[in-house]
């Protein structure tokens, strides 16, 4: 039996904590605590897909800290990230993708996603709308040293309204869009 969970970093034990960071790979991360955990990730929610036994199967996280500038209007979206199955070619990522789809639609949440060209595929298969090399047009504002957009080619549509399809759609060399960071 797979089930599927919505956690908010505090509601997330130890061992949950410690394994997506094992699967996440990101070396400055591997040894936070549970309060740095929490506070890095405190505007964040985690979707998971768990066995019977409540081991993580596949999970990503959901950055509700997220804000873009299209044509000089300020946009707060949130961000599919961390996409991992703990177990590859199982169908758990497609599966998860699915649910957090429906999840976030049934709630109005607006989301969108970044990816490399060669994920394409996969989230074709998943059913996702995938907005090609959109991805380079937008920069940073101001330059984080914490966000590489540069390996992202594309824009994944995971629950955006027309509205913002349409303008991410339309960004170009002359149309840049902006990633907005906090100073």
């Amino acid at each position: 039996m797979i089930i599927y969970q919505v956690k908010t970093p505090a509601m997330l034990s130890e061992f949950e904590v410690t394994t997506i960071l094992k699967h996440w790979e990101v070396d400055d991360w591997l040894n936070f605590t549970l309060k740095e955990f929490n506070e890095r990730f405190a505007d964040s929610e985690f979707h998971l897909l768990t066995d019977k036994d409540s081991n993580i199967l596949c999970v990503t996280r959901i950055n509700f800290d997220f804000h873009l500038e299209l044509n000089h209007v300020v946009y707060r979206v949130s961000e599919l990230v961390g996409l991992v199955s703990v177990e590859k070619m199982k169908g758990h990522a497609k599966r998860l993708i699915s649910d957090v789809v429906l999840n976030l639609k049934n709630r109005g949440v607006e989301c969108i996603g970044f990816c490399e060209s060669g994920l394409r595929p996969f989230y074709e298969k998943c059913g996702t709308p995938v907005l090609y090399d959109q991805a380079h047009y937008l920069k940073e504002k101001p330059l984080s040293e914490e966000f590489d957009h540069h390996t992202d080619d594309d824009i994944l549509d995971i629950t955006l309204s027309a509205h913002l399809r349409n303008l991410l759609t339309g960004l170009n060399k002359e149309n840049i869009g902006y990633i907005l960071f906090e100073d």
